[in-house]
């Protein structure tokens, strides 16, 4: 991996995030590319308006906005910290910025990424303040690599938990993780399987065994019994210094263990970075 891409929301800079994409660029000897985003109109802005007896349309041009100055402030500022963050690091650094259109920008960018990094609270609505927000669940939905949501403090890796049903999705997330990440290779790898009562075992744990193997030097399987959901989240609620893998987001290939429905609280109520690679 050589390209990873931070989004940044330019007013609502986080210093975490940007602590843990250094952290990735760093094992991965990776370029850090910063993407400052601004939820700022277009160029042209209209504006309706009243004179004596009649109304009439004003269209201003974005640095007439109010706002325009602070907001540029808010930019430079951020900008100037990541620099700075990221050479103390010693990563190499770009920043590219883009305040108009967060969505359509987020997701061309990911179509010439490794991977991007986002963090959980990303959002750039007052009204949008759920966790995860509706914008960062589109982001997740249609994003074209992998995806890493980045915790909002983070002492490091000591255990990797791949969230594992047998589905296409999951096996292609490990493969990826892998692929990215082989200087994780050493670490504890924990594959959580969570089975029905009285339900059978995957006829293809061995081939699983056999992938994580030539990855991995310290893998170990952990089988839950009960609602996938659930579980997954009781076994990972007090887990620390922990990478959990998971497979897609909200499409309609992946299975009843990778839905939405179990994302939602891990990215909402766990302080864990956590992976996400489509099919």
């Amino acid at each position: 991996m050589k390209n990873i891409r931070l989004v940044i929301d330019a007013d609502h800079f986080n210093t975490h995030h940007v602590q843990f994409a250094c952290y990735v660029a760093s094992l991965t000897q990776s370029r850090l590319t910063g993407i400052f985003m601004q939820n700022a109109p277009s160029e042209a802005f209209s504006e309706l308006k009243i004179a004596p007896g009649t109304p009439f349309e004003e269209t201003l041009a974005l640095h007439e906005l109010p706002d325009f100055r602070k907001m540029q402030e808010s930019l430079q500022e951020s900008e100037s910290t990541f620099r700075a963050m990221c050479e103390r690091q010693g990563v190499h650094v770009s920043v590219h910025t883009n305040p108009h259109e967060p969505l359509e920008e987020i997701l061309a960018e990911s179509r010439y990424a490794d991977l991007m990094i986002i963090g959980s609270d990303l959002a750039f609505e007052p009204w949008d303040e759920k966790k995860p927000s509706s914008f960062l669940k589109e982001v997740l939905c249609n994003i074209e690599c992998p995806v890493m949501i980045a915790p909002d403090h983070f002492e490091g890796v000591e255990e990797i938990v791949f969230a594992h049903d047998g589905n296409a999705a999951a096996a292609h997330a490990i493969k990826q993780f892998s692929y990215l990440l082989p200087e994780l290779g050493d670490t504890r790898l924990t594959i959580v399987q969570v089975l029905n009562e009285g339900g059978h075992e995957d006829a293809n744990d061995g081939k699983l065994a056999r992938l994580v193997s030539s990855h991995y030097s310290n893998a170990h399987f952990k089988k839950l019994y009960g609602r996938p959901n659930s579980e997954l989240f009781a076994f990972l609620m007090n887990k620390k210094k922990t990478l959990v893998v998971m497979g897609s987001y909200g499409r309609s290939t992946f299975s009843n263990m990778l839905t939405p429905s179990t994302a939602d609280p891990l990215i909402r109520n766990l302080n864990l970075p956590i992976f996400i690679a489509h099919r």
